[in-house]
């Protein structure tokens, strides 16, 4: 019950703030979603008695790379100060007991930071295709929140679930090709990766590889080889991008769903993700390349300052 809760109440303050932000100042929408996606889980869970420290932590941590995301979009920051900042919060996060436990020694913590880092901005970076970010982070989160029910941790559910029903709330008064601005978008990584790495805590190097690609797999090969641009230049639309970007979201939470389930080998989901993604990315620079003007610079996803 706390989960739908949770799920409930973020989709309901996304839904009033997101339009009010709308009419009064726009890129403060996807900071209204952000806001509700992490007030619903921790006020839900205090009031039923079931306050998780590391829910707060990661809403907090969250929070505050959110702020980055509204510094960024009014005046712009260098990147070693969102960097440094990032890395704090995800520092936090580590310090509350949510991290990889690869080899249980101290440095788990430091890849710990440098992968929700990492995948933070991978996620920030889906925000630049219209119409992305939105599906792909409700449905991952959606996805993620019944793997944490299946394992009995309902902690990190209500607030996956909270930043599913975030993500719907949002798209009522946007719409559902709106983008979410950085703040939206650094918040709604932060919180899916770190939603994921207090996942696989404690668990074998497979269940570990397995539960943190399968969540990042759209953003981090969409991030790293510019492959949703690629699409675009092969021809595609943006609706069509999106779509194709949410089904394999979709893809990757049934297949984390079946891992928790031990229907399917972690190791064997793990090297397909790994192996699915290099394919893909192949593929769609191959792709992009054939349709793309002659000579033409292939366009920057990053947004400086």
């Amino acid at each position: 019950m706390t989960v739908l809760a949770a799920a409930a109440v973020a989709f309901l303050l996304a839904a009033r703030f997101a339009g009010a932000a709308r009419r009064r100042a726009p890129y403060l929408a996807g900071t209204a979603a952000a806001a509700s996606a992490a007030l619903a889980p921790t006020a839900v869970l205090a009031a039923a008695g079931q306050a998780d420290r590391r829910v707060t932590a990661i809403a907090l941590a969250a929070g505050a790379v959110a702020a980055l995301g509204v510094i960024c979009e009014v005046g712009g920051l260098p990147l070693a100060v969102r960097v440094i900042v990032e890395s704090v919060a995800a520092g936090g996060v580590v310090l509350c007991g949510v991290q990889v436990t690869f080899t249980g020694d101290w440095w788990d913590g430091p890849v710990t930071v440098m992968w929700l880092v990492g995948a933070t901005n991978a996620f920030c970076l889906l925000d630049r295709v219209r119409g992305a970010l939105t599906p792909v982070t409700a449905v991952t989160a959606a996805f993620l929140a019944g793997t944490a029910l299946v394992l009995g941790d309902p902690g990190p559910a209500a607030l996956l679930a909270a930043l599913c029903g975030a993500c719907l709330g949002f798209a009522v008064p946007r719409g559902a090709g709106a983008r979410m601005g950085a703040s939206g978008a650094l918040f709604s990584g932060f919180v899916l990766a770190a939603g994921a790495t207090a996942l696989t805590a404690g668990r074998d190097a497979g269940t570990i590889a397995a539960g943190l690609l399968l969540p990042a797999f759209v953003a981090i090969v969409g991030a790293g080889a510019y492959g949703t641009r690629r699409l675009s230049r092969a021809g595609l639309g943006p609706r069509t991008v999106a779509a194709v970007l949410t089904g394999l979201s979709a893809v990757t939470g049934t297949a984390g769903l079946a891992v928790a389930l031990g229907v399917l080998p972690a190791g064997a989901a793990a090297a397909a993700c790994a192996l699915g993604g290099a394919a893909l990315v192949a593929v769609w620079r191959a792709a992009g390349a054939r349709r793309g003007p002659a000579g033409s610079p292939v366009p920057t996803l990053v947004r400086r300052g």
